[in-house]
């Protein structure tokens, strides 16, 4: 078999009709998968050389052959209504087109084309027995408006819904220029597309446009447009529309709605943002991201347990578990920020679902409580340190007043005095300094001369406890950020080393160091020292390790942006003094 002959049976092994092959003794060399089925054969009925007389009918082989005859003469190709008989001797109505197969100028066999008639033939049976409805279902149709509109811009049908939705009777209709009914918004880009139609030009077939109904509403439609061709040539415009008044209402009050909850999200002052069922964030709002110092979509595509703070995968695991279920939670959470602060905040947590109530992932919103936390600490430190500091004091002040009461000798009398008299002056220092921390809050920071305050305060320690420190690396001036109350930091930190030094000769070292953008001041001291917890807990204001003096260093380095470190003075020997160290930004 040549080449061409089984290029061509490969293709019509896939064709969808049937095509048989006869050599020029008209005998079957072979039938597609197609013409198998019609005729009921298989394969090797083929191989038996069945004679293209034994299928068709008797009284068409003259006419078969006579054809075959007239094609292998050079007369065109014809089709031929033939009646094919199957191997079960059924016969079929068929139209067959047939031609001669050539080769290097010889007619070597013949190829036929079958088109099953007994299955169109029923169809068209079945189109004539329910005409009458689909005409029914056309003209009293209750969901689509059906129009057909002729070359000159006339309706030539109208169905009942169609007049319906313009508000005209069908007699009214017939003949009338359909661009009366666009409103005038829509005329410009309705009349443009069905010129372009006309001219065979390819334009959009559904869009929305406005109409003017009879008595002068105006509706929104979408329209479904298509061509066909009339008998004289021309183009006709068949459209199905739909009034979508209601609808787009419906659109744009959810729109509208839709952009006040985001303006309202957008807007708000508390971080809020959302996860998928995976727990992957998919949107947070403008204050969560300034919160957590992220721009904006810059969270999105990450896990919702990287913006919390020692949440382990575990716990984050029964949150989301409980929001499946439909919890919503309420509770306090450290976030932390993308240069890694730490940020308290109160959540409020809930699942999101769909609207057939399938669990699409959860939401949260954060209000930073930091501001409320900080001054709770403060405020409880400071209550605690009154009670406990004034408690002290006024032990001492009782116990002065009972030598007092009683019948004391002289030295007893002057040693009750002296311990009402330091009792009081304590409770005096200690509200002093409260006071003085309270006030610190609302000055402003401004550059300001560190080491003029420094030796200020060096003169006081000098009167005061008899003490000279040892000074290093202090230039003759340095401006750091600062205010009025950087006396009260750099005395607590000097007066610290003395105060609680018990040993025999106290040293105080005030070490300078200088850098691009600060200015290290570190105090050292050679007294008692402290344990790792108590250095790492010295500043903590839950804590009273130093009173309130070090509170007020510490609430004051935080205002300043310096930052505080505590050390051993000899690494690893904690019993030879401490260093503490403040790092000031430098104002120049």
């Amino acid at each position: 078999m040549d080449k061409v002959r089984k290029r061509f049976r490969e293709v019509a092994d896939e064709m969808l009709i049937p095509v048989l092959e006869f050599d020029t003794d008209l005998n079957l060399r072979y039938a597609n998968p197609k013409a198998r089925e019609l005729l009921k054969i298989e394969m090797k009925d083929i191989y038996d050389k069945i004679n293209i007389d034994k299928l068709v009918v008797e009284e068409q082989i003259e006419l078969v052959h006579r054809g075959l005859i007239q094609l292998e003469a050079g007369e065109n190709p014809t089709s031929l209504s033939l009646r094919v008989l199957r191997k079960d001797n059924v016969q079929v109505p068929t139209q067959v087109y047939s031609d001669k197969i050539e080769s290097q100028g010889k007619v070597i066999g013949f190829v036929a084309y079958l088109v099953d008639l007994s299955r169109r033939t029923a169809f068209e049976e079945k189109v004539e027995q329910r005409k009458d409805l689909l005409e029914y279902i056309v003209e009293y149709s209750t969901f689509i408006a059906i129009g057909i509109i002729d070359d000159k811009y006339r309706l030539e049908y109208v169905n009942d819904k169609l007049c319906d939705l313009v508000g005209m009777k069908r007699s009214d209709l017939i003949g009338f220029d359909f661009r009366s009914l666009i409103h005038p918004d829509s005329l410009e880009l309705v009349a443009d597309r069905y010129r372009k139609r006309q001219l065979g030009e390819k334009v959009p077939p559904a869009y929305e446009f406005k109409i003017r109904r009879g008595d002068g509403a105006a509706r929104d439609v979408r329209i479904h447009v298509t061509t066909m061709t009339g008998k004289n040539g021309a183009t006709k415009s068949i459209t199905q529309a739909m009034d979508i008044t209601e609808q787009k209402a419906d659109r744009r009050r959810l729109e509208e709605s839709e952009h006040n909850y985001r303006r309202l999200v957008e807007t708000m002052t508390a971080g809020m943002g959302m996860d998928d069922e995976d727990g992957i964030i998919v949107y947070t709002n403008a204050a969560l991201n300034e919160m957590l110092g992220y721009e904006e979509n810059e969270l999105i595509g990450k896990h919702g347990r990287t913006i919390h703070h020692d949440v382990t995968a575990e716990k984050y695991k029964m949150r989301a578990d409980a929001r499946k279920q439909g919890e919503v939670e309420h509770y306090e959470t450290t976030l932390v920020s993308k240069y890694g602060d730490l940020i308290q905040t109160m959540a409020s947590a809930g699942p999101i679902r769909d609207p057939e109530g399938k669990y699409m992932g959860s939401f949260a919103i954060f209000t930073d409580v930091s501001a409320l936390k900080s001054a709770e600490n403060e405020s409880r430190f400071l209550l605690d340190l009154l009670m406990h500091d004034v408690g002290n004091q006024m032990q001492l002040i009782l116990a002065g007043g009972d030598f007092l009461a009683r019948e004391s000798n002289p030295d007893e009398i002057v040693r009750a005095k002296q311990y009402v008299l330091d009792g009081a002056h304590r409770c005096l220092t200690l509200i002093s300094k409260v006071r003085t921390a309270e006030e610190t809050k609302t000055d402003p920071v401004i550059a300001t001369d560190l080491v003029k305050v420094l030796e200020g305060e060096i003169e006081l320690l000098v009167s005061q406890y008899s003490i000279t420190p040892d000074l290093t690396g202090i230039p003759r001036k340095v401006k750091v950020f600062a205010d009025g109350a950087l006396s009260q930091l750099l005395w607590n930190l000097i007066e610290n080393g003395v105060r609680h030094n018990k040993g025999e000769t106290p040293q105080i070292w005030i070490n300078g160091k200088i850098s691009h953008e600060s200015f290290k001041l570190s105090v050292a001291d050679n007294g008692p020292g402290l344990n790792i917890s108590k250095k790492r807990a010295l500043f903590d204001a839950g804590r009273r390790y130093g009173g309130v003096g070090l509170h007020l260093v510490r609430r004051l380095a935080e205002k300043y942006g310096a930052k505080l470190k505590v050390q051993d003075r000899v690494k690893g020997q904690p019993e030879k003094g401490l260093v503490v160290s403040v790092e000031f930004r430098l104002a120049e």
